[in-house]
This record gives C-alpha cells, structure tokens and sequence, in this order.
C-alpha cells in the first residue's frame, strides 16, 4: 500500500513525507494515513496538500479510538 501511495502523490506537497513514511490506512477519501519515523501518526489530505498530526503514536491513536464494549 505505502509504495502505490508513494506512487499516486509523487507530485504532491507531501510526496517527501511518504519516502520516509508507511501507509497505515486511509480514510474514506482516499487519504493516506501514515506513520513517520518518530511512530507519529498523521493524515495527509490529498486535495489539499495539508498534513495533519492525529497522534503521537499508533498506541495513543488506538487508546484515543478504541470503544470498550
């Protein structure tokens, strides 16, 4: 998955981001979420170019999403 992202927005703002970052997910628009080398999770928006930081780690972003049942 992170080398068709790498691919697909090699001319995007965020394109040097994803050379050093792996695709996780994306959301429902087609935006990667990634995670960098410091274990940040962001999401890049590819209409825009933005990079939003949604955690600090995949540990925060699980503790931060997941519902008990």
């Amino acid at each position: 998955m992170t080398l068709g992202f790498r691919e697909q927005f090699k001319d995007h703002p965020f394109a040097e981001v994803l050379q050093t970052s792996y695709v996780i997910s994306m959301d429902g628009s087609g935006d990667p979420i990634i995670i960098n080398q410091s274990g940040m999770v962001f999401i890049c928006y590819h209409d825009t170019g933005e990079i939003k930081l949604i955690a600090d780690s995949f540990e925060v972003l699980i503790e931060e999403n997941f519902c008990e049942w």
